[in-house]
Parts: structure tokens; sequence; C-alpha cells
């Protein structure tokens, strides 16, 4: 009778499972290790815990969130739902290699001097996928000069919800047509990289 009852648990487990991964990609066209790996980006306590430290206070501040309880589930949500959006969207090392046209060790190397811009995914490194564009070959290319923002933008500690953010997010410095626009269009409309360095060097703009 128990290995029966245990077996009916682990099945109704396994139909869970099924549901929830159905559920991911039909509402949002991720995985179920997406999700994962967007929760674990998250803190693993509540950032009004006194045991955080000055700096993890810092990051938090950085991302967003905030000492209210409903506010933060709230934030955490869509932090949760941005992350999983970044993870599913992103190429991995051997994509980007391929694409690219370089070695392994290349992209190695450029991921860590931040002129590449990558994310953990459970030990894996990954790489948003708005960083890029392709040409009219279906050639995968960076974005032109945003080999020279990532670092100076990377530099400031960011969570990655705050890196994308920064990158699609209309600036009222950066104008293309007497409109304001984001870093991404800015660069790709062939602008100049000089502005944009300008405004990362100037402070917290990102949350505009």
């Amino acid at each position: 009778m128990a290995l029966i009852t245990v077996s009916a648990a682990e099945g109704a487990e396994r139909m869970v499972a099924d549901e929830l991964d159905e559920l991911l990609l039909d509402r949002f066209n991720m995985h179920r290790s997406d999700l994962i790996a967007a929760l674990k980006t998250l803190p693993g306590q509540r950032p009004w815990a006194a045991t955080l430290t000055a700096d993890q206070a810092d990051l938090l501040d950085a991302a967003g969130f905030t000492e209210d309880a409903d506010a933060y589930t709230q934030i955490a949500a869509d932090v949760t739902a941005h992350m999983a959006r970044l993870y599913a969207t992103a190429y991995t090392a051997a994509e980007i290699k391929d694409g690219l046209g370089v070695s392994d060790s290349r992209v190695r190397q450029r991921r860590l001097a931040n002129t590449l811009w990558a994310i953990d995914e459970g030990g894996a490194w990954v790489y948003p996928a708005l960083q890029f564009k392709t040409d009219r070959r279906g050639r995968l290319t960076q974005i032109p000069h945003l080999d020279h923002v990532l670092p100076a933008l990377l530099a400031l500690g960011l969570h990655p919800t705050a890196v994308a953010q920064s990158l699609v997010t209309p600036q009222p410095e950066l104008m293309i047509a007497g409109e304001p626009t984001s870093v991404r269009n800015w660069l790709l409309h062939g602008e100049p990289v000089e502005p944009v360095l300008a405004l990362i060097e100037a402070g917290d703009w990102s949350a505009r």
C-alpha cells in the first residue's frame, strides 16, 4: 500500500511539472530551466532582513528592490519574468562563437573583458540577445560600439534586468527625429557612442 501511495504521489508531481512546462511554453515561450535560473538571481531572503551586507543592500537598491513586503513581491515577480525572458532568448557560447566567427577562447576573452555581456545560467554562460543584431545575410553581429558601452555599463554592478533596461529605455539626451530613443536604437541608427558614454559616466540614468 505504501508503494502504491508513493507511486501515486510521484505521478501527481510529474503531472504538475508537465503542466507547468506546458504553461511556460504556451504563455511565455520559455522552459522551466529558464524560470529556475531567473529565480536564482533573486536574493535568498527578503531584502529587509538584517543579515544583508552593505554590498548586498546596494545591489538590491540598484535592481529596484524595496523594503515594503507587498511592493517587493510585485518587483520580484517582474524581475523574475524579465530574467526568464533574458535566459529564454539568450545565445549559448557556441552560438556566439559560430555567429561571430571567432574561437572559443576569443568569446571567453571578450566575456571577461565585458565587451560581450554574459549571464550565468546554472553554471553556463549565456549571452542576452538584445546586444546583437543579424545582418542582411542573417549572420549574427554585435550592435555597433556596444563593445565600448558594455564595459562602462557592467562596471556599475547592475542587476541583469537593470542592464537590459539601460539598453532599451528611451533617454531624453538621445534624440532622433525629435524623439528620445534608447541606447540600443541610438547605436543601431549609426549615432556616435560618446553621448552614451557620457550618460553612463553621469550616474543614475538607467531607471528614468
